[in-house]
């Protein structure tokens, strides 16, 4: 089983920050309380993440890259900040169709 984390491409617009070092590979990721604690799992399990990055413009939706979280820290009581490292590019087509404003998944 694959956690996966869903994002909008770099040039969508977006829900909230994020930096991309590429078009595959997210430096790091604010996101919400319940997604960071499952981030923290996974590093805790040595397991990485995997990165759904949503249909924009021409390119469809793919699994970019597997990565493993390098820190997560608390914004405040509704954010937390995910940096990520050792990333993996994959382009892989996935198997689950997100629901708009899904944050993650497990496959």
């Amino acid at each position: 089983m694959s956690f996966h984390i869903v994002m909008r491409h770099r040039n969508a617009p977006q829900a909230r920050q994020n930096h991309w070092l590429d078009d595959n590979r997210p430096e790091w990721i604010t996101t919400t309380p319940e997604v960071a604690m499952r981030c923290r799992a996974m590093a805790d399990q040595n397991q990485p993440i995997r990165v759904h990055r949503s249909e924009w413009g021409t390119q469809g939706p793919v699994v970019c890259c597997e990565c493993e979280v390098a820190t997560i820290r608390e914004i405040d009581e509704h954010q937390y900040h995910v940096d990520f490292k050792n990333h993996r590019v994959l382009q892989i087509l996935p198997l689950v169709r997100p629901v708009r404003g899904q944050a993650c998944y497990e496959v």
